[in-house]
């Protein structure tokens, strides 16, 4: 089925960026509303206000940064497909990363293997000292040994900042699952660190 022109025009102009933008402006909703209206900019509005933590979570699952910026691309796609099912009771912010979770684990279904994150000297931020890099690369490793479940679960509580009804809404399962994946992934990373550091 081919998009609207309009549509395929957000679609060619979806990108990530880096740096933190303020949430400011009109609701998630309102700019939904607006965007099924005709507003061709209300879309990238969203865009602009969820791309970093969607490329963030997608950079949990993706070998590189060009790879977590596809699967960034292919969320914002897959939520405008399906933006006329959404509702005013549905949080959209919930649904956003439902489908980045979704298309995230297919992703690592696909390819038939666990890969987490970027190439870690591809990762490192400018100016960062060796103390931190070898902190990330702990992080890195730890989160890496973590179950699916728990670590999709921490990435849409930290990476995402999600409330746990949210994660558990993403994920399709209960908030007290949630919290107990979340509780247990917290035990298994610092018994992680705890095994490191004796």
């Amino acid at each position: 089925m081919t998009a609207p022109a309009s549509e395929a025009r957000a679609h060619s102009r979806l990108r990530v960026v880096r740096e933190d933008e303020p949430m400011e402006g009109p609701g998630d909703w309102d700019l939904l509303t607006a965007h099924l209206a005709g507003d061709p900019a209300a879309f990238a509005g969203l865009v602009r206000r969820y791309e970093r933590p969607v490329y963030r979570l997608a950079l949990r699952y993706a070998r590189d940064p060009d790879e977590a910026e596809e699967l960034a691309q292919r969320t914002f796609l897959r939520v405008l497909d399906h933006a006329t099912t959404l509702r005013p009771e549905q949080p959209f912010r919930a649904f956003l990363f439902k489908v980045a979770a979704n298309l995230c684990k297919n992703h690592l279904r696909d390819r038939a293997r666990l890969v987490l994150g970027v190439p870690l000297e591809a990762a490192a931020p400018e100016g960062e000292s060796l103390e931190d890099k070898e902190r990330r690369v702990r992080l890195r490793t730890a989160l890496a040994s973590l179950p699916l479940r728990q670590r999709q679960v921490v990435s849409l509580r930290i990476d995402a900042d999600l409330p746990f009804a949210q994660v558990a809404e993403a994920l399709a399962i209960t908030e007290n699952n949630a919290k107990v994946t979340f509780h247990h992934a917290m035990k298994r990373l610092k018994a992680h660190f705890a095994e490191e550091d004796s």
